[in-house]
């Protein structure tokens, strides 16, 4: 009778290992870990949308906050935005013009340890591998740094508990990869000689602010790009190197510490920035109406949120 109770208890233990383990390890329709995916649905209910942008903020761990558009990219079916930039890539070429995408890693890819139960590596989707593989073999030049960001976040601060945007390091990271593309093209431009200043500067919390409707007082480390007699980088309009996109191309709490700047430090070659909220679904639309603005120009660099990739991006007007 013993051994039977022995026997019995020993089938119940396996059978409730082979539940957990569907539990923890079982596939959402995403790749998603079954307590990761409840949780995120959760959030997107309390959110109001589990399908579409809303502006919310959704707290993790120890205060971390995340936009709810973050758990979109992993949740819902992408769109396919690849014959759009393959025709961006195009119009641009015609002009004698290089393109180069960024998608900057999204905070939740890159710091979901912040919010979720466990690691999870279907938080970077597998359709994100499609995406690159696509664009790349039709010779679309596109800067991936989720590697980078991914083996660096440990050692790097590459975000701040309440801001989406990446901060000044990560930029750094950024513009580094980047500079490797535009050395790849062999440019006869003039190289100028530039420095890097670090400083304090006030932290921006947009998410703090999104979600408590006060600033949040915190300190950040930036850099600032300095020519050589001293003076903060600002480029000139008809610089050679275009740099346009979302608010990732603005961002920097200290003068000249934004992408743009970082890109000339990094390459020698002057730069100039264009920064639209929503670039990131409409950069192909930016010159409508204003080819002229590209002329003399030999590369245009597209930074935008990674988040966004789910969505639509138009197809381009000049």
């Amino acid at each position: 009778m013993k051994r039977i109770l022995l026997c019995l208890i020993a089938i119940f233990c396996a059978a409730g290992a082979i539940f957990a383990g569907l539990y923890f390890f079982g596939n959402s329709r995403n790749g998603l870990s079954s307590w990761n995916a409840s949780l995120i649905r959760r959030d997107l209910a309390e959110c109001g949308s589990a399908t579409r942008e809303v502006k919310c903020v959704v707290e993790g761990k120890g205060g971390w906050l995340f936009l709810q558009e973050s758990f979109l990219g992993v949740t819902v079916p992408w769109k396919g935005n690849e014959p759009s930039i393959i025709a961006f890539r195009d119009s641009l070429r015609a002009r004698g013009i290089e393109l180069i995408v960024v998608p900057v890693p999204d905070k939740f890819q890159i710091e979901s340890r912040h919010y979720l139960y466990f690691t999870d590596k279907s938080l970077i989707p597998g359709v994100y591998a499609d995406w690159l593989a696509k664009l790349r073999a039709a010779g679309v030049r596109v800067v991936d740094e989720v590697p980078h960001f991914a083996a660096a976040k440990d050692s790097v601060n590459l975000f701040d508990p309440y801001e989406s945007h990446c901060s000044s390091a990560a930029r750094e990271l950024l513009a580094k990869s980047v500079a490797d593309e535009i050395q790849k093209m062999n440019l006869d431009l003039p190289r100028g000689g530039y420095t890097l200043k670090d400083s304090l500067a006030n932290g921006g919390g947009n998410l703090y602010y999104l979600k408590y409707q006060k600033y949040a007082h915190y300190k950040v480390h930036e850099s600032s790009v300095l020519r050589a007699d001293g003076t903060m980088y600002h480029g000139p309009r008809n610089a050679p190197i275009l740099v346009i996109g979302d608010s990732n191309v603005g961002q920097g709490h200290v003068y000249s510490s934004d992408i743009a700047s970082l890109i000339t430090q990094a390459t020698g070659y002057e730069t100039y920035a264009i920064s639209k909220v929503g670039a990131g679904n409409f950069g192909p639309r930016m010159f409508k109406g204003k080819a002229k603005f590209l002329e003399n120009r030999k590369v245009l660099v597209w930074v935008f949120d990674g988040r966004e990739l789910y969505g639509r991006i138009v197809m381009p007007e000049f």
